[in-house]
């Protein structure tokens, strides 16, 4: 005999799947893994459940009607986690799954309708993404190597976060691309290593100069300031007349602009750098974005056209 009560309020598992909907061996399976406890057997050796097996089987079903891992319950059900604490895990697993998803979605989508020598060039190039996050540890490394030995390690860390984007929760097709050359880039025999220690001028005050001119010139892109413009400016030359023991001079300022318009060439390594991370992160900062991943793409371009006396162009920095 399966169903019916015996002894007290203890009932069957027959009882247990009329209550409930649940088949039996649904339920002889949560009490096989240790999800619902016996407590005891019946003369007949039936299992047998306390008056608290029925709420804690509802809260079961009801879990796993939602989804939720076998896992997750069972650590609700053993005390390790609270309820509360379950919900707030599962949602935060959803969520990275909607951003995998949504990143693969975009991925196909770029693949989607284009030509086939240009399809084959774009499956190369996305394949060797890995992940968004693998591409994202990538740039990180690659910043890392690039910059002089000997920086302090804060403007380091602003450097680097400055300088990789972190990969857009819902990208669109664009920006998956250009991610994706972000790390071809980084990973490409001609990546490049930033100014070393041996120039004339101090390279860790070269590094603060254009990480403090960077945020000056973004919040002029936000508030279309003139005079913050021309001060992040003023900033940006000065970092390069200091690393080459120069003074910010009219003569200096028209080699330099020659430096950058030669800079500005399809090939440079830097212009290509940057016109990708601008994809990614779009070409207005936000009103607090003078930090934060990513957030020197932006006034860089400003400034790059600024100094090479460009007008601004859309993702050329």
């Amino acid at each position: 005999m399966t169903g019916g009560t015996r002894g007290g309020d203890a009932m069957g598992i027959g009882e247990l799947a009329t209550r409930t909907g649940l088949p039996v061996k649904t339920i002889r399976y949560y009490s096989d893994i240790g999800l619902l406890p016996e407590s005891g057997r019946s003369p007949g050796g039936h299992r047998r459940y306390a008056a608290d097996a029925l709420p804690r089987l509802q809260l079961i079903q009801r879990l796993r009607a939602l989804g939720t891992p076998i896992a997750s319950i069972a650590a609700v059900m053993a005390g390790e986690r609270s309820l509360d604490e379950l919900v707030t895990r599962e949602l935060d697993a959803v969520r990275e799954q909607l951003r995998t998803l949504t990143w693969r979605r975009a991925t196909l989508r770029a693949l989607d309708g284009c030509p086939e020598p240009e399809r084959l060039r774009r499956l190369t190039l996305l394949a060797g993404v890995g992940t968004p996050e693998d591409a994202h540890d990538h740039l990180v490394r690659y910043w890392r190597w690039a910059l002089p030995a000997g920086l302090p390690p804060r403007l380091v860390r602003a450097v680097v976060e400055g300088a990789v984007p972190v990969p857009p929760a819902a990208p669109t097709t664009a920006a998956v691309l250009a991610y994706a050359e972000l790390h071809a880039l980084a990973a490409s025999g001609d990546r490049r290593r930033q100014p070393q220690p041996h120039q004339v001028g101090d390279v860790a005050s070269f590094y603060s100069g254009v990480v403090d001119a960077c945020a000056l010139a973004a919040e002029a892109l936000v508030t279309g300031c003139p005079d913050r413009r021309a001060e992040a400016l003023g900033h940006f030359v000065g970092a390069y007349a200091r690393i080459g023991g120069h003074d910010d001079t009219p003569a200096f300022r028209a080699r330099l602009r020659a430096l950058f318009r030669r800079g500005a060439r399809a090939g440079s390594f830097s212009l290509r750098y940057w016109r990708h991370a601008l994809v990614v992160t779009g070409e207005t900062p936000r009103p607090s974005a003078a930090s934060g991943q990513g957030h020197l793409a932006a006034p860089l371009a400003a400034l790059h056209h600024q100094v090479a006396g460009l007008p601004p162009a859309a993702n050329t920095p």
